[in-house]
C-alpha cells in the first residue's frame, strides 16, 4: 500500500522548520519556473482557483501560491488537490492508489489571515485530512490514471462548488466594474495601494509580478479566463515579469538571501495580488460585507435549529 506523505516529518540535517520548508519549496519551484519560462500566471491550463477535492473548498492565501508554483513546475494541468492523509484513508475503501514517478507533494500550512476568511468556501488546512496544521497535498494529476478514476467521486463536489463560486464572483465583478465607471471606488483604490505597497520587498519592486498574479487569479475567480487572461499574453509584460523574477532568484544564487527568505518575500508580494483579486469580486469592493453575510446565515441557522434537552426531546 502506498504511503502518501501526510504530516510534516522534518527535513533531516538541514533542520528546517515547517515554515522554512514551506517557503523553500515555493522558491525552488519559482526558480525552476523562472528558468523554464513556466510561471503559473501565464499557464492557461491552471484555469481555476486551487481546490481541495474532499471538501470542495478553495485553497487561498500563501498555500495557493505554493500549489500553483509546484503545479506549473511539474506540468500539472489540474488545480485540484487532495490531502495525503485522505488518500491513505481512501486506499482502505477503494484499494491501492499510486502516484506517478517524480511526484512532489506540497506542504501547506494553516494560515490565519484577517477576519475575512469565509468558512463556507475557504479552506483552513487543519480542518481536514489529519487535522494537523502542516499537511501535504497531492495534485490530482500526480496520481496515475487508475487512481484518478478511484477518487473521481469527489470531482462533482469540487466542480459544482467551483461553478457556483465563479458565477457569483462574475456577477459581483460586473457590478463593481459598473460602480467604478461612475467614479473610482475608494475601497478599490485603497486595496490597490495596499497591493502595490506589499509588492516592495527587500529593496525590490515586484509590482509587475504582483499584477500578473492578480490578473491570473481574477480570470480564474470569475470563470472567464479569456476575458482577463488575454492581458497576460502581452510579450512586454511577460518579459518584464520574468526579468524581475530572475533578479530575485539571483539574490539567492549570490548568497544575499536564503531560499526560504526569498520564498517568503515572493509570497508576501503575490498574496497582495490575491487579496486585491478577492476584493475585486466582493460586492462593493468590500470583503467585510461577505463575512457579515456569512455570520448572519450562521446566526440564523443557530437561532432556528431544534433545541435539544439532555433527555433527547426536541422542542
Amino acid at each position: 500500500m502506498t504511503d502518501f506523505y501526510s504530516d510534516f516529518r522534518g527535513v533531516g540535517a538541514n533542520g528546517l522548520t515547517a515554515e522554512q520548508y514551506f517557503y523553500k519549496q515555493v522558491f525552488d519551484a519559482f526558480k525552476a519556473n523562472t528558468e523554464n519560462q513556466t510561471l503559473p500566471f501565464f499557464n492557461k491550463d491552471l484555469s481555476r482557483i486551487p481546490r481541495e477535492l474532499s471538501t470542495g473548498k478553495i485553497i487561498n492565501n500563501e498555500n495557493s501560491i505554493a500549489l500553483e508554483q509546484v503545479a506549473s513546475k511539474n506540468g500539472y494541468k489540474s488545480n485540484l488537490w487532495i490531502y495525503g492523509d485522505e488518500l491513505n484513508k481512501l486506499q482502505k475503501e477503494v484499494g491501492n492508489l499510486y502516484y506517478k514517478k517524480g511526484t512532489q507533494p506540497v506542504l501547506c500550512l494553516t494560515k490565519y489571515f484577517g477576519s475575512t476568511h469565509l468558512n463556507e468556501q475557504d479552506l483552513y488546512i487543519a480542518e481536514g485530512g489529519s487535522g494537523k496544521k502542516e499537511q501535504y497535498l497531492y495534485n490530482l494529476d500526480s496520481l496515475d490514471e487508475r487512481s484518478q478514476q478511484k477518487v473521481r467521486k469527489y470531482y462533482e463536489i469540487a466542480n459544482e462548488t467551483d461553478r457556483r463560486y465563479t458565477e457569483s464572483n462574475y456577477k459581483a465583478f460586473q457590478s463593481n466594474a459598473r460602480q467604478n465607471m461612475l467614479g473610482q471606488s475608494d475601497a478599490r483604490k485603497n486595496a490597490r495601494s495596499r497591493a502595490l505597497a506589499a509588492s516592495q520587498q527587500g529593496g525590490m519592486n515586484l509590482s509587475m509580478v504582483t499584477q500578473c498574479h492578480y490578473l491570473h487569479n481574477l480570470s480564474n475567480a470569475i470563470g472567464k479566463p479569456n476575458d482577463i487572461h488575454s492581458g497576460l499574453q502581452n510579450p512586454g509584460a511577460q518579459r518584464q515579469c520574468y526579468e524581475t523574477c530572475a533578479r530575485l532568484a539571483e539574490k539567492v544564487t549570490v548568497g544575499t538571501l536564503k531560499e526560504h527568505e526569498a520564498g517568503r518575500m515572493l509570497c508576501s508580494a503575490l498574496n497582495a495580488g490575491t487579496e486585491f483579486q478577492r476584493i475585486s469580486v466582493a460586492k462593493g469592493y468590500n470583503l467585510e460585507n461577505a463575512k457579515k453575510i456569512e455570520e448572519m446565515k450562521v446566526a440564523d441557522y443557530n437561532r432556528n435549529k431544534p433545541y435539544r434537552r439532555s433527555g433527547g426531546m426536541s422542542y
